[in-house]
């Protein structure tokens, strides 16, 4: 019949917690470890903290300060000194260079310190003021010079000071007094580079500034004589005040022109007035145009005739010789107003000819200077250009005289955007090591590596001392079974194993299947399934009475078999002694037909799987039916059965099972084992043989 393997099963449940109770148990047996481990860890301590040299630690603080002179500009050659994190990083970086340690070794000669040259001997020298050292004869290698430096920046820890602006500047030495000492050197120092740095900018900027100045001054000088060359030539000739002679006389023309044109058109206007008044007839309307006293007069005398004839003509007809004398007067002035009208008109006319000849003798005139000007305009196109690039070059060198005046002004008083707010101190007590710091925090440290070394080694200690196996009785069985009438004969000894009545001991043998425990069960296992011949085992433990041991055979073997490649399912039929606490009862469940990969549970330290069975699933009508069925899908069938003298499994087992083993202890009542294998015999039982218990 072809088997397949069985379904993927859902995951077993947790491993049985570690609790108070073995957490105590551990201290209690590996007490001796735990002490031995924690005395090991505080010596160490002592021996390493005796071994370090003790430092003394001095820190001065610098500030980055803000304020500017205000007697000049400081930041006319460098920008002032920002104040942002970043920027602060950027100053701690400047005062832990090798640079400013070079500065700092050089002006205490700390080359001639024991303490940070390797070349010297340390005995040679004692423990002096390192400005009383004096320069080695020989000057330094390289390597030597960067071991100096290296050494010095190794005893250096610059830090900034929290949120603010200060920096922490901390020297370590054997000396409390060269630590301050060196503190405040390094402090001041990176002060004074500030300074330097400040002036050399100022100086180098000044230097350029001058170089760039007289070539500007050489500039400036060509381009004026190029301008006044240019002029000379096209003869551009400017008044005082800087504006062509040639407009202004434009100016000065249009004014003209305006003027006469408007006496012109005024003329012109008031000749065309009258003689229209004159060619009509209307002489006596010339008066509000032409401002002349005898047409006045005789205005005024034809007035009068007017109103004298009125005057007449109430009182006389107008044949009356008062009547015709006064009209021939009338007509006689008005004879009179028309001639002088006419010569009015002449005079006017005259004039508007006169002031005709003037606005086309102006216009003359201004078309020549026009023609001048737009000549003299084409010509300052390029004066134009000349004037400005003049004007644009006069412009940079005054800006740079006047950016050189205020460099050179701020060459004496150049003042640090740092500023040493704290010295350091000479200090009073050693900073390191903390020897009674580390002593004392050593016998926790110690304490707890001792617990996890005590814990390690009840993790991964043979929990169980060598087995032997045997294919004979034990000696008790043998002395005492020969007496016992109707004994049945013994079977073989498979195995004879150290008591463990701990599941753990079953997680032991699945991480060491090649210990002593592991090699005797594997025997075992092999005497149950000699050869791989495709046909399914159902194997069956039992005891004589209550044995805890025999679940952790059966759980041990079921992962060893699974180990090898066999199918495995072992099937717990004995109060759930075999199978982790939470693995179901599913073997009423499958009688009743639910599908295998419901009801096991994967082993969660192998790939074998368990199930769990009451005692009363043992008498269903399909249990053959269920052991035929898995015989199809897995290799071995285990079965940790009941004790054979109680009811439950038995006889079915006994029919149903390839092979049975007996597991007892060999000082154990002999009538108890003597009955266990009368049953076994009477229910025609495979009995294969026994694991003795010692």
């Amino acid at each position: 019949m072809s088997r397949t393997a069985p379904s993927t099963m859902p995951s077993s449940p947790s491993e049985a917690p570690f609790g108070a109770a073995d957490f105590m148990r551990v201290l209690k047996e590996r007490r001796r470890l735990i002490r031995n481990v924690t005395l090991a860890v505080v010596a160490l301590t002592a021996l390493v903290m005796m071994c370090l040299p003790t430092l003394y630690s001095s820190t001065a603080v610098v500030m980055l300060d803000q304020r500017k002179n205000s007697v000049a500009d400081l930041s006319a050659v460098l920008s002032a000194l920002p104040t942002d994190p970043s920027s602060v990083q950027n100053q701690i970086q400047v005062l832990s260079s090798r640079d400013l340690a070079l500065k700092v070794i050089a002006k205490l000669k700390l080359y001639a310190d024991p303490e940070f040259n390797p070349a010297l001997d340390k005995s040679a020298l004692p423990s002096l003021n390192p400005l009383h050292y004096l320069r080695p004869a020989a000057p330094l290698s390289t390597d030597l010079n960067d071991a100096i430096v290296s050494n010095f920046l190794d005893h250096l820890d610059v830090s900034a000071l929290g949120l603010s602006t200060s920096i922490e500047v901390s020297f370590s030495s054997r000396d409390p007094e060269k630590a301050a000492l060196i503190a405040n050197t390094l402090a001041g120092s990176y002060t004074e580079d500030q300074v330097a740095v400040k002036i050399g900018a100022a100086r180098q900027a000044a230097q350029w500034l001058s170089e760039r100045m007289h070539q500007l001054a050489q500039e400036v000088q060509q381009q004026e004589s190029a301008v006044e060359e240019y002029k000379a030539e096209h003869n551009l000739v400017e008044s005082a005040s800087g504006a062509s002679l040639v407009d202004q006389q434009l100016v000065a023309i249009n004014t003209q022109l305006i003027a006469a044109q408007s006496d012109l058109a005024e003329k012109k206007a008031s000749y065309e007035r009258v003689a229209a008044l004159a060619k009509t007839g209307n002489g006596a309307d010339v008066m509000p145009v032409v401002n002349s006293k005898m047409i006045g007069d005789l205005r005024t005398q034809e007035a009068e005739l007017v109103r004298q004839e009125a005057d007449l003509a109430t009182r006389y007809g107008p044949n009356h010789p008062k009547m015709v004398a006064i009209r021939n007067e009338k007509r006689d002035l008005e004879n009179k107003i028309a001639h002088e009208v006419a010569s009015v008109a002449g005079a006017m006319q005259s004039d508007l000819e006169v002031a005709r000849a003037q606005v086309g003798s102006i216009e003359a005139g201004l078309a020549r200077v026009e023609k001048q000007a737009r000549d003299d305009n084409m010509a300052r196109i390029k004066l134009n250009a000349l004037e400005a690039n003049l004007s644009s070059t006069r412009a940079i060198y005054e800006s740079f005289v006047g950016r050189l005046r205020a460099v050179q002004d701020q060459d004496d008083i150049q003042i640090p955007e740092a500023r040493v707010i704290s010295s350091a101190p000479v200090p009073s007590a050693p900073s390191s090591p903390h020897r009674s710091l580390f002593i004392a925090a050593s016998i926790p440290a110690g304490f707890f590596l001792g617990i996890l070394a005590a814990l390690l080694a009840e993790r991964f200690q043979a929990p169980v001392p060598r087995p032997e196996t045997r294919s004979e009785p034990a000696p008790a069985l043998r002395e005492a079974f020969p007496a016992a009438p109707a004994m049945p004969a013994l079977p073989p000894v498979l195995a004879e194993l150290p008591a463990g009545s701990d599941l753990r001991l079953a997680d032991w043998v699945a991480d060491n299947p090649a210990s002593p425990y592991g090699l005797s069960l594997t025997a075992v296992l092999r005497a149950l399934v000699p050869v791989r011949t495709g046909q399914a085992r159902i194997v069956a433990l039992t005891a004589p009475g209550a044995d805890y041991n025999k679940a952790v055979i059966a759980l041990a073997l079921a992962r060893l078999a699974s180990r090898y490649g066999l199918r495995t399912i072992l099937i717990d039929a004995d109060l759930g002694r075999a199978v982790p606490p939470g693995v179901n009862t599913g073997f009423t469940a499958l009688l009743n037909g639910a599908p295998l990969a419901r009801v096991a549970v994967k082993d969660r330290r192998s790939n074998a799987f368990l199930l769990s069975s009451p005692p009363s699933a043992w008498a269903a009508p399909r249990l053959a039916e269920l052991f035929g069925h898995l015989r199809s899908s897995w290799d071995l069938i285990l079965v940790d059965a009941a004790p054979v003298g109680l009811p439950g499994a038995w006889p079915a087992l006994a029919r149903l099972c390839d092979s049975v083993i007996l597991v007892g202890t060999a000082e154990g009542a002999l009538s108890h084992f003597s009955a266990s294998l009368r049953s076994l015999v009477a229910m025609r039982a495979a009995l294969n043989g026994l694991i003795i218990i010692r």
